[in-house]
């Protein structure tokens, strides 16, 4: 409440100073121009603060949105009264204006002695029509009609002259005071455009955010689809590898080691190490016996290896398969989050 406090007394200040602006509308020029320019001054410093005022209320009342009816009427009470005091200032500012203006011109025809007083102009023409002789008295109408006439045409003319000023100054004023509420509309909408470029400027922060967190994740989605087929390219090699190791094992050490016998048979190359017919004969048929014997034992094994390979192969095109849908479906799935 301290705030309100001190907002009444605002009031009343400003209130005090624009009676004294009042008043010194009966002061002289010099006087008038001093203590009207230091009661200005005083008079907007008194509203700005006023309007500080007022803005820390509009913050507290956005800091705490769960206000009361009365206190939100208050507030809005307080902003009309300042909007009051503003345009009473602003009549008050024309109406000294006009009343300057209109002293000025009062001044301007004393000085030409086209405005003289009652008095003078009686005790004037006394004087003149003792001190006039008979001849002036008797031409006193002519010239006297032809310097009212003279006299008549320049008034008119000052007066047109000045209704014309006062036209042109009442048009300024209008102009000036529709081009001072048209800057107070042009501030309201500069601030409510600054706000929304506040709040689209947060937005395009949190945008930016989430962008750069899509593309961490996309990042770390590659590298782990990378690491996947790398892992399934080595197990498929170590996998093959041992499939070779396997067959050559069980199927083809045999029938290269008949294809070396046979070689060596051919170009009697046992003969020439080993130097003895009978021997060798016996050698080589124990050895063509084993030969048989492990092809014949390696034929059925050779049958269960090509079946477990087909099958292991058919495993590993599935799990391929499997992996690289999971891999796109969950690809996708970001894509259209983002």
């Amino acid at each position: 409440m301290e705030i309100y406090e001190r907002l009444d007394q605002l009031q009343t200040t400003i209130f005090a100073n624009l009676d004294s602006l009042v008043r010194t509308l009966d002061l002289k020029d010099e006087e008038y121009t001093t203590a009207s320019d230091s009661i200005l001054t005083q008079i907007n410093h008194n509203l700005s603060t006023y309007k500080d005022y007022l803005r820390i209320l509009k913050l507290e009342k956005g800091y705490k949105s769960s206000l009361s009816i009365p206190t939100r009427s208050t507030l809005q009470i307080y902003e009309l009264k300042y909007e009051s005091l503003k345009k009473k200032l602003r009549d008050l500012l024309i109406f000294m204006n006009d009343s300057q203006q209109y002293k000025v011109h009062k001044d301007r025809l004393l000085k030409f002695n086209l405005l003289v007083p009652q008095a003078s102009k009686s005790g004037g023409s006394a004087a003149s029509t003792n001190n006039l002789s008979a001849r002036d008295q008797l031409f006193a109408n002519r010239s006297t009609s032809r310097s009212n006439e003279s006299t008549g045409g320049i008034a008119q003319q000052i007066n047109s002259q000045n209704s014309k000023i006062t036209a042109s100054l009442q048009a300024s004023r209008n102009l000036l005071s529709a081009t001072i509420l048209q800057s107070e509309l042009n501030i309201d909408t500069i601030d409510q455009q600054s706000k929304d470029l506040l709040r689209l400027n947060e937005n395009f922060t949190k945008f930016g955010d989430l962008l750069n967190k899509s593309r961490g994740i996309i990042k770390f989605i590659e590298k782990q689809d990378k690491a996947d087929r790398q892992r399934i390219y080595l197990s498929m090699g170590f996998f093959l590898l041992c499939c070779c190791w396997v067959i050559y094992r069980r199927v083809l050490r045999r029938p290269i080691g008949l294809l070396f016998w046979s070689l060596f048979k051919i170009f009697n190359i046992f003969g020439w190490l080993f130097g003895s017919g009978g021997s060798r004969e016996k050698v080589d048929e124990e050895f063509i016996e084993e030969i048989v014997t492990d092809v014949s034992l390696s034929v059925p094994l050779v049958a269960m290896l090509a079946s477990t390979l087909d099958s292991s192969v058919e495993e590993i095109t599935t799990l391929l398969h499997s992996v690289i849908t999971s891999t796109t479906a969950s690809a996708e799935r970001l894509v259209d989050e983002l």
